[in-house]
């Protein structure tokens, strides 16, 4: 597994460095979205438009870019081999088709963190939201990841059936979006305790605490972050390898 992560790392820097302009677009197009927006609703409602509620908006939204290149990547990968008739190939490698995608995703944490840096800088100094940035905010990243992670493999099941998930891809954008954006922590029983069963959301409020309000969150809701990230990543994982098996059984793993 080590052979094929460093193979993969080496792939990455490869294709970085063959395509540039397509990242540097990627890139530049958040930045350009987000300092629109930011810029945009500050002229036209004025700079008290959030109010103390800048920082959490803010902390949502660095959350969700996070969450969402890491969900996205993993059925864009997929249908991107599908395309290049390679997928096949993957699976008949050594560690199988779910350890290449996770041996990618792993190596996409530093390709995302890396890509999303002059983006948060955009969305902080258009903003002008303060945020803090404490040891404790790893964990609550690390659960984020773990569920985006699972919620991908999901997104790559459907990629291997139906090879085509574009505008499934895109809706989940916007959904996300609201989903991240309501403070569940702030709502009434029995709400906030649904709320928290939804994907990735325990983490997000987790965030806010920190980064927006400057808060350490209670262990209880850490701890519910991490059981959501579990129970999603194992959910993904099997429904990933059920999706695999039906596209061998139908003969459409290697077609397109």
């Amino acid at each position: 597994m080590l052979q094929v992560a460093y193979i993969e790392f080496w792939r990455y820097l490869r294709a970085f460095f063959r395509y540039p302009l397509e990242v540097l677009g990627g890139v530049l197009g958040a930045v350009v979205v987000f300092a629109l927006f930011f810029s945009g609703v500050r002229y036209l409602a004025g700079p008290a438009l959030f109010g103390e509620r800048l920082e959490a908006l803010v902390a949502s939204l660095l959350a969700w870019t996070l969450a969402f290149s890491l969900l996205s990547y993993i059925a864009s990968t997929l249908t991107e081999e599908a395309l290049a008739g390679l997928l096949e190939q993957l699976a008949l490698t050594r560690p199988g088709l779910l350890g290449v995608v996770l041996v990618r995703s792993a190596v996409s944490l530093f390709q995302i963190g890396l890509l999303n840096i002059p983006v948060f800088l955009a969305i902080l100094l258009t903003s002008g939201a303060r945020l803090d940035f404490p040891p404790l905010t790893l964990l609550p990243l690390a659960t984020l990841f773990l569920g985006a992670l699972g919620l991908g493999l999901l997104l790559g099941g459907l990629a291997l059936v139906y090879k085509r998930v574009g505008q499934i891809m895109g809706l989940l954008q916007f959904l996300f979006l609201g989903l991240f954006l309501i403070r569940f922590e702030a709502l009434t029983q029995p709400w906030n305790a649904l709320g928290y069963l939804l994907p990735l959301a325990p983490s997000v409020a987790a965030l806010r605490l920190l980064l927006g309000q400057g808060e350490d969150p209670e262990w209880g809701l850490l701890f519910l972050a991490g059981t959501n990230a579990l129970a999603y990543i194992a959910f993904g994982i099997g429904f990933f390898k059920h999706a695999l098996r039906r596209a061998r059984r139908q003969g459409t793993l290697g077609t397109y």
